[in-house]
């Protein structure tokens, strides 16, 4: 316990980013999800690239507003499951 707490302090509790990149389904998802941008950006104009790569920053920053928001929500739950088991 004393352990989890002085990495907490220190800020070294992170969620394992390399877990995804082992995984064999994530994989295909990805190299499917690139092989259809691929092809969908050649079909597309200067302006529809334009266009295409602002839809991508806004969804970047979408996607980092929830992840953070879920990462929270996560924490919350824990600490109330925790709280559940020490009543």
């Amino acid at each position: 316990m004393q352990n989890i707490l002085k990495e907490l302090y220190y800020c070294n509790l992170h969620q394992d980013e390399d877990m995804l990149l082992n995984d064999e389904e994530y994989q295909q998802a990805v190299n499917q999800s690139r092989a259809i941008e691929t092809a969908f950006l050649s079909t597309l104009d200067d302006a529809g690239l334009e266009l295409y790569y602002r839809l991508e920053i806004a969804n970047a920053k979408q996607d980092s507003i929830e992840s953070a928001y879920i990462y929270i929500n996560g924490f919350r739950t824990g600490a109330k499951i925790m709280l559940a088991c020490l009543s």
